[in-house]
């Protein structure tokens, strides 16, 4: 592809000798795991969340199972629309798994909860208040850099979010110390008469990097949003394309939405523009969410792209929408 959703070859270059200064001091201490690096990332990240504990794990499935198990959660709601991890965490804790509809945004249409614990997903970095009145566990995958609302909230760093690892990784972080110490306790094969414990942790090379990526994370993250200004700034007028991303919340996807996603999708694939279905399928059948699945499509946005790619990609979907239907 010519302009990619992601851009990790050009991140590393761009941060390529702060890492291998990183990656040296922590190889050279010896200290291979849950060490200095670990425990500074690991303060770092609650920093940012507003929250008192954070704990790192091997992957953001990981943290949103291992807090939920901390939590003791028999039954939980999801939304219908995230990605199929957010049902399997909640299936692996051993819990009882509802679905919500969704709004058009990808956010919970909290009128169709069914239950007093609900896992919240911030699809795409849009975000809300959330309400005080249920027990709220976030899946925040696609949310980092928000202040924590609910009981905890877990976090990714697959490559495609939006503090990626070159690798995998995760985290919880929450204001209960008591949550914090049962999932650091159950990471490493932590045995107690309630939790047996699995092995899930993030290396110390890594959360060395993860220190350095940190630091440009804001910029990124102002890159990202202005990136989101600018597509919803040139393609709201367009009828019949909706803009799914609030440009001013935490960006991690630009999500677009036409009932023309194929012929859209194959004509940006013709011009070397990587797109993606955000999702394929619906986890339930709920109208919303698969009306969203049929239609939500997602563009460009990596805070590496150039302003010449993000033109490209805006000129495009114009001159698609322009053309449409095309003359046979």
């Amino acid at each position: 592809m010519k302009i990619r959703l992601h851009n990790l070859d050009r991140q590393y270059r761009e941060l390529e000798t702060s890492l291998i200064i990183a990656n040296t001091s922590a190889l050279s201490s010896g200290k291979m795991m849950l060490g200095d690096y670990t425990l500074a990332f690991e303060e770092r990240i609650a920093k940012v969340a507003g929250a008192k504990y954070c704990v790192t794990v091997g992957s953001g499935s990981d943290a949103l199972q291992l807090g939920l198990v901390a939590c003791g959660v028999m039954e939980t709601t999801i939304p219908a629309q995230t990605y199929i991890a957010t049902q399997n965490s909640v299936l692996r804790a051993g819990a009882i798994c509802h679905y919500a509809d969704v709004m058009p945004n990808g956010l919970i249409d909290w009128n169709t909860i069914k239950t007093r614990d609900v896992v919240w997903v911030g699809l795409f970095g849009n975000l809300e208040t959330l309400p005080k009145d249920i027990n709220i566990y976030e899946d925040g995958a696609q949310h980092f850099g928000h202040k924590l609302q609910g009981i905890f909230a877990s976090y990714s760093f697959d490559p495609t979010k939006s503090l990626p690892n070159y690798g995998n990784g995760g985290a919880i972080v929450t204001n209960d110390k008591r949550i914090a110490d049962t999932v650091q306790n159950i990471r490493r094969h932590g045995t107690t008469e309630d939790f047996t414990g699995g092995h899930s942790l993030m290396s110390e090379r890594e959360c060395s990097e993860m220190l350095i990526k940190l630091d440009h994370f804001p910029f990124w993250q102002e890159r990202r949003q202005e990136l989101a200004r600018d597509y919803t700034d040139q393609l709201n007028e367009i009828e019949g394309l909706d803009i799914i991303t609030n440009p001013h919340s935490l960006v991690s996807k630009m999500v677009i939405s036409t009932p023309l996603r194929p012929e859209l999708e194959y004509w940006l694939f013709q011009r070397g523009i990587e797109t993606k279905r955000v999702y394929e399928q619906a986890l339930a059948y709920k109208p919303g969410a698969i009306y969203n699945c049929n239609t939500q499509l997602s563009i460009p946005c990596d805070p590496h792209t150039t302003d010449e790619e993000l033109l490209e990609v805006i000129l495009c979907i114009k001159e698609f929408f322009t053309e449409f239907p095309f003359e046979s």
